[in-house]
């Protein structure tokens, strides 16, 4: 990810020098495989070496029926619920997203965001905690077991990522294999990687929102056809 999408100067130096060692050890080969096109282009243009692209591969366990009910359960969860599963890192925008959710919850109250994941820088975490004001419908999980992420997926009704870096986003592709909408930045691999859901500008928490908001409100209506069809 890029330096500049980093808040303090420990964590841009630490890219910066993530980035130089990792070009050092690249300039070396004859080819590379890269995970979308847009890895391979930065990889081009950083280190002159043009390689190719496989794509990663979904699980297959991510294409079967999973019960939602337990994760409901734990968390207290009804409709709508919003899950976003990856790092916990300033590129990654889940102050973006926790921003989305708050303009959600003026159409959607009863609305829960679920963020999956490890937290890797303090400072951030700390600034996520004061966005979220203890908003008990924001919950983070910490780390889950990637055995047991396909229930979450289960549970959720949308996919959010508000990450402005990404290489390929396998959580994404996870959500569409389990039929869930994504709704996302449209940068780096997006494009490639999401056939179902919704892309929109870059740190548009306007637009991000009513993306949300408009698959929202498709599966309420399905929710309610449904009902209907089995009275």
């Amino acid at each position: 990810a890029s330096p500049e999408l980093f808040q303090n100067v420990v964590e841009r130096t630490y890219m910066r020098l993530f980035r130089y060692f990792t070009a050092l050890t690249v300039r070396g080969a004859d080819s590379a495989i890269s995970i979308s096109n847009f890895l391979k282009e930065e990889l081009k243009k950083e280190t002159g070496v043009n390689g190719e692209v496989e794509y990663c591969t979904v699980d297959e366990r991510f294409y079967r029926k999973y019960s939602p009910q337990n994760i409901q359960d734990k968390y207290q969860l009804t409709f709508p619920t919003l899950l976003y599963v990856g790092r916990i890192s300033p590129h990654k925008g889940v102050h973006l997203l926790i921003s989305a959710f708050k303009i959600v919850r003026q159409q959607f109250p009863d609305a829960k965001l679920l963020i999956v994941g490890k937290h890797t820088f303090n400072e951030y975490s700390q600034e996520l905690q004061h966005l979220r004001s203890n908003d008990k419908n924001i919950i983070f999980t910490g780390f889950v077991p990637d055995e047991e992420l396909p229930s979450y997926f289960a549970a959720c009704d949308v996919y959010t990522t508000a990450t402005l870096w990404e290489g390929f986003n396998l959580p994404a592709a996870e959500a569409q294999a389990m039929n869930k909408p994504v709704v996302a930045f449209n940068i780096g691999s997006h494009p490639e990687v999401i056939k179902y859901g919704i892309l929109v500008e870059p740190n548009n928490i306007g637009k991000f929102s009513q993306a949300i908001i408009t698959f929202l409100k498709e599966r309420k209506k399905s929710k309610k056809v449904k009902s209907a069809a089995q009275e």
